[in-house]
């Protein structure tokens, strides 16, 4: 088996998405309804430099790309982190779902993980399941799904 991609478990915990049962979707869903927002809190996915093997990866360099979830199974935020040709430092985004119609705010959200929280717009909420289709959608063709777009997050 080709591994393309690795996981990252609260920031710390690096591996391979490979498993000898589970095919990397079922893998990449399982490890999202893992996140309680406590122990687990937050999980990314990212394509492993090309040609080199993820124990020779410099885990101070990589990921530069990746998409990650925060929270919990049932309310977790998604961002996207990607370079970007005019910028020198990579572009982090918030992942959610096109707004109602734009004239209002969508109600603020509070998604707590780790100590912290994180507040979206409601729409930029997502549930364990909803998270693994946007996830999969990145392992399998490096984008997002339609009609998802990006809030510029400002760090």
């Amino acid at each position: 088996m080709n591994v393309t991609h690795a996981l990252t478990m609260n920031g710390r915990v690096h591996g391979e998405l490979k498993d000898p049962v589970l095919a990397p979707r079922e893998l990449i869903e399982q490890r999202l309804g893992l996140l309680d927002g406590v122990v687990r809190y937050s999980l990314s996915l990212w394509k492993l430099p090309s040609g080199i093997p993820f124990e020779r990866v410099d885990l101070t360099e990589s990921p530069q790309e990746y998409i990650q979830a925060a929270g919990s199974v049932k309310a977790m935020t998604l961002e996207l982190r990607r370079l970007e040709q005019e910028r020198h430092d990579p572009a982090h985004f918030v992942v959610g779902r096109a707004g109602s119609n734009g004239l209002a705010l969508p109600p603020e959200v509070v998604i707590p993980w780790d100590g912290c929280e994180a507040r979206v717009a409601a729409s930029e909420v997502f549930s364990a399941s909803e998270a693994a289709e946007v996830f999969a959608s990145y392992y399998e063709t490096g984008q997002l799904p339609a009609p998802l777009q990006l809030r510029p997050l400002a760090l």
